[in-house]
């Protein structure tokens, strides 16, 4: 398992760094970074390629580069996600958890979805119940 996320801004250029870490008991491990002046498919596409370049077959747990990780967890970004898709075609994309419950936020307080005030905290309540639920009765 992998986890992917991007930040940018962080200069004149407004380049993105793009950060590949996995779990460990000690937290997260980076297993890569790489630096790119966009967030285009295409872009991330090529990075991921320069940056499988350095790989052999016995990274991702002797999956090697070919395969990548079996699990990705991401943000929601489109272009990401879709590089991705193109680099490990049969690697599965999961949706960080943060990030969902950041979007459905967002998605209450904005008035063009006309969610009223005092419903907000019970729909977060209940997607954080969903979300965090060990069994799918508990759904």
């Amino acid at each position: 398992m992998a986890f992917i996320d991007a930040s940018g801004n962080m200069d004149r250029q407004g380049c993105r760094v793009f950060l590949i870490l996995t779990h460990s008991c000690a937290g997260g491990v980076p297993l890569g970074i790489f630096i790119t002046t966009n967030e285009s498919t295409e872009t991330v596409t090529q990075a991921l390629e320069l940056y499988n370049s350095l790989l052999d077959e016995t990274s991702y747990f002797g999956r090697g580069a070919a395969l990548g990780p079996a699990v990705f967890i991401t943000d929601d970004r489109a272009s990401e996600r879709q590089a991705l898709r193109n680099d490990y075609p049969d690697a599965t994309l999961l949706l960080c958890v943060f990030h969902l419950l950041q979007a459905f936020w967002r998605f209450l307080w904005d008035s063009k979805n006309a969610v009223r005030k005092e419903h907000r905290p019970v729909l977060i309540s209940l997607l954080k119940e969903m979300v965090y639920a060990d069994t799918i009765e508990k759904t």
